[in-house]
This record gives structure tokens, sequence and C-alpha cells, in this order.
């Protein structure tokens, strides 16, 4: 028999809680104990540490912690032994029992969601929960599950409540540091310093990361380079794109495949307003107490610099850079969709400061309000991102790509999700022989050395009339294909870029009625990415014409 000492709830200690490391959740799971909830469920993937937090907020509340899962039984060195309560339904059966429990308990169940399928632990669990059998005048032995994943059955819904647990803070992360620096101290104290400058620059690249996956980041950093070395950061950004790859629903941007500024034509007027934001990240601005801006809306058709622009954002912010796969948040299973879609928003939120890139989203978004054949999740799931875009206070800085207009629902762009909506029209003969050339400095050839004057470079401009920024790239690349073919050698005359002009067939050619859809919405709602063409005015301009 298991005993405990009996004791009335006592009110939270502010010094007790001061030592907790995530105040809100300890706030609130003290909130919830105290209010004697039955059933409570915690989805994340740290369970030694949720636990540790855990086992402080019931300290405090008096109450003891005992944790089951189907290998051990519960941890109580009376009961370890016996096969019996290693069966989940046994071990829900026992907390009713007097006889086997007395007191106040935790009970943390691990991984109790996998055995939902069973009807007979839904129904031990709904008896349990609605008849106050756990918690009540005699005893409090609230069960509080924790599982990686949010996978509650639809009939134990209405008899569980979710906690949220959240991802390491900076103070937190700081004494992961420290803990690694000093596994090495002892041995050579040497490598093992590290100045605060460095300190603050790990920290702020491992937000994001569990407490695991964090110190074991930075083992591998000391490994690699010996030390507590700047070089650090980089590997620590490396280590962090393969984590995030396991979420399946968030890739990392790698700062080298990202596009200079002086490599990005046409996009003028978003620079200037992007620059303007970029002081919000200021010290001054922080002083000021200045919003943080929540982002933007690139709209056009298909080839005309959105994604590229959207990762060359990260840069000239200076954050790190996440795609959101909207498509992979959906599963198979009841309740996994909206679980992902939570975990991942849980995830960019803890890094403090990043640019989250939604690519295409009317692909996955498009008729999101009018969604029938799956039983709402697709509502769901577009319900949560909303309200995150709205409620969002943190650093991050939202980027949604889109291709069309048809069936967006109204709310996606309205006012407060985010601060402006640019339209990307097809590019201006200027901008066209711009795009071109930084395709062929890209590839290493001498712009000088192709020997094309004004009226050839008109001449191509009128071949290239109506041709997106990618099919300008493809017209470069045939015309080195030929030139190789030709010439063997990479540099293309006039005439292969004119031949390579006339293989293409433009998106505006083969679907004009898009193009004009896109416009019609754009105006009065959406501002263009580059200054309008003016009379007698040079330069570099893209000219958004919606009126034609």
């Amino acid at each position: 028999m298991a005993k405990a000492k009996q004791n009335q709830n006592a009110a939270p200690d502010p010094t007790t809680l001061g030592e907790i490391e995530d105040i809100e959740f300890a706030g609130q799971l003290d909130e919830h104990l105290r209010a004697g909830y039955q059933t409570l469920y915690i989805p994340t993937s740290e369970e030694s540490r949720v636990e540790t937090e855990i086992t402080k907020v019931a300290a405090n509340l008096k109450m003891g912690v005992i944790t089951w899962d189907c290998f051990e039984g519960f941890s109580l060195e009376s009961l370890r032994s016996q096969d019996k309560y290693k069966s989940p339904i046994a071990a829900l059966e026992a907390l009713a029992d007097d006889s086997m429990f007395q007191g106040h308990q935790v009970f943390v169940f691990r991984d109790l969601d996998d055995y939902f399928v069973d009807v007979n632990v839904r129904r031990r669990i709904r008896s349990l929960a609605e008849g106050n059998r756990l918690v009540n005048k005699r005893h409090k032995r609230p069960v509080i599950i924790v599982s990686p994943t949010l996978n509650i059955h639809p009939k134990l819904k209405a008899s569980i409540s979710v906690l949220e647990f959240n991802l390491p803070s900076e103070e937190k992360l700081r004494r992961t540091v420290e803990f690694v620096r000093q596994s090495i101290e002892s041995r050579d104290p040497t490598r093992a310093q590290v100045d605060d400058e460095l300190r603050e620059q790990l920290v702020g690249n491992l937000l994001g990361l569990t407490s695991n996956e964090a110190e074991n980041c930075l083992s591998r950093c000391l490994v690699k380079h010996s030390g507590f070395k700047s070089a650090m950061v980089n590997t620590i950004k490396e280590e962090k794109a393969a984590i995030v790859k396991k979420s399946e629903c968030l890739t990392y941007i790698p700062e080298e495949t990202i596009a200079a500024e002086n490599e990005i034509g046409g996009f003028d007027q978003y620079m200037t307003w992007l620059n303007r934001r970029k002081l919000a990240y200021s010290p001054a601005a922080r002083e000021h107490n200045i919003d943080y801006p929540k982002g933007v809306v690139l709209l056009g058709i298909p080839g005309t610099g959105k994604s590229m622009v959207a990762k060359a954002t990260c840069q000239l912010l200076g954050l790190p850079g996440y795609i959101l796969d909207i498509g992979a948040l959906f599963g198979s299973m009841v309740g996994e969709s909206e679980g992902r879609t939570r975990d991942v928003l849980k995830q960019i939120d803890a890094q403090k400061g990043c640019v989250l890139v939604i690519d295409e989203a009317d692909k996955a978004l498009g008729n999101a309000h009018d969604s029938q054949g799956d039983s709402g999740v697709t509502k769901r799931v577009f319900g949560t991102i909303l309200t995150w875009l709205a409620e969002n206070q943190s650093k991050t800085f939202t980027i949604m790509t889109l291709n069309r207009t048809k069936g967006l629902p109204p709310e996606l762009l309205r006012a407060g999700r985010f601060d402006a909506l640019f339209y990307t029209d097809l590019p201006t003969d200027p901008e066209r022989r711009h795009i071109m050339e930084i395709h062929l400095a890209k590839r290493k050839v001498d712009i000088n050395s192709l020997g094309l004057d004004d009226n050839d470079w008109k001449e191509i401009c009128s071949k290239t009339q109506g041709f997106v920024g990618s099919e300008i790239e493809e017209v470069v690349r045939e015309a080195r294909y030929l030139a190789l073919e030709q010439h063997q050698n990479g540099t293309p005359t006039f005439d292969q870029i004119i031949e390579a002009a006339g293989g293409i067939v433009p998106l505006t050619q083969r679907d004009p009625e898009g193009m004009q859809q896109i416009r019609e919405y754009c105006k009065d709602k959406a501002r263009p990415v580059s200054t309008p063409a003016q009379a007698g005015r040079g330069g570099r301009t893209r000219a958004v014409n919606l009126d034609s």
C-alpha cells in the first residue's frame, strides 16, 4: 500500500514559484490543480523537463507525484514489481481505490494516449473524470497525461483539459550553456572559457530547440571546434536546420541559398518599405516600445520573384528564416492536423525572432472556408493560423506568397494580420534587361563581352514582352546551351538570345484570364512592389497598370 500524508491545498508560495522555469505554465497548472480538474493533458516531447516542473508545482501544493508508464507501471517501489499495474486499465482502476493510495497525489501517465483506441480505457477515464472519483472531498488524485503528440479521442475531449508547455526560455538555455561548459571545465579550463557576447549569441541561436536538442547541439559544437569559438554559431544553425527537418512542416532557409540585395530587380518600393520596418528591431525602437511588424503578403502570377524576395527578406532583416509547408500539417489521425499546427506555431514563437515564409499559400488555403470533405479539418487548421496571425506579438515576420486570388477567404487578408499587401506585376522593359543581366552575371558571364548595343537590348526586350523573371532566367539558360553547342563556350550572342526567347510561350499568353483576375483584385487593395513608370524619368521601374 502506498501512503501519503493528507494535507489541505495551500496557496502558491511566490518564492517557490520564482524557482520554476516557466512561470506561465506553473501558474496555469497551479490553478487547474487547485480548481479540482480531474484529468489534464500536456503535449510535449520534453517529458523529463515537464515532470520536473509538475513536481515543483505539486510540492508547493503539498502533493506528491507518482508516474506511470507501460514499461515500469507505477513509480512507487511497492508497486513497481507488480506487472498487473503495467496495464493502463488496472492502473486507472487503482486510482479510485483508497486502499491503494492515501493522501493527495498527482499521477503523471506517460503516453496514455496510445491506449485511447481501447474502448475500456476510454470508458474508465470518463467514469473516473465525470464521476469526480479522482478529485473529491476525500482525496486529490488528478491525472496528467504527458505525450509528444496531442491525440485526444473525440469521446474524451469533454473529459480532458489541455495545458501548453513552452520550449526552453532564454534563461533556461543560458543554464544549458553553463551546464555543458562545466562538463569540460575540469578537464580543460582554457577551452571552457566563453565571453558574454558569444554566450548570448549561442543562446539566441538555440531558441526553438528542446533542452535535449540544445544540449546535444552544444556538445557537438564543442567536439567539432575544440572549445567555445565564434564558429559554433554557424554549426548551431546547421544542426538546428537538421533538427527542424524532423518536424516535416518547417524547412530552414540556408544563408547560402538567399539572393543578395543586388541580385533583386524591380522591387524598389518593397525594399524601401522593408528597410523602414527593419528599424523596429533596433535598440531605439525597443526604447520607444515600437511595435514589431507582423509581415507582408506578396501577390502576383508565378515567376515574378515572390519566393526569392521572401527568402531574401530573412537576410535583409537579419533574422533566421523558415518555410512552412501547410500541406505537411495535415495528418490522417483524428486531431493530428490541429496538433501539428499548434506544435509548429509554438516552435516558431520560441525562436524569439524569425521570418516565416508561407509559400504559395493559395494552394493549401484556397477555398478553406468552404471545405466540407474533410470533416472540417482544413477549416480548423486555417482558423488556428488566422488566430495566430492576428494575435502573434513575437518578433516573427510572416511572408505569405499567393499566385491567385480565386477562393481566398476574405478574412485572410484583413487588416491586423499583415502590415501590407504588395502586388508583383510583369517587369517593364528596363526591368527585364536588368533581370537578364543579373542572371548572366550569376553565371559569370561578362555583360560587356556580349557586345550588345541599345538597339539590341531594345529588340531583346521586345521579344521578351510579357515574360516574368523565371522565364527570363530560362531564356538565359537556353541561350547558353545554344552557345555551348555552336561555339563551345557559355557566352551567348544576340541571335542565340533571340532564338531562346522565341522558344518560350510565357504564362501571360497561356493564362491571360488569371492575370487579369489578379489585376482586378489588386485594384485599390494592394501596392506595387516597384515605383510606377513616369514620363521623362529613366531607371528601373515596374509599371503596374491595373486598368489595362
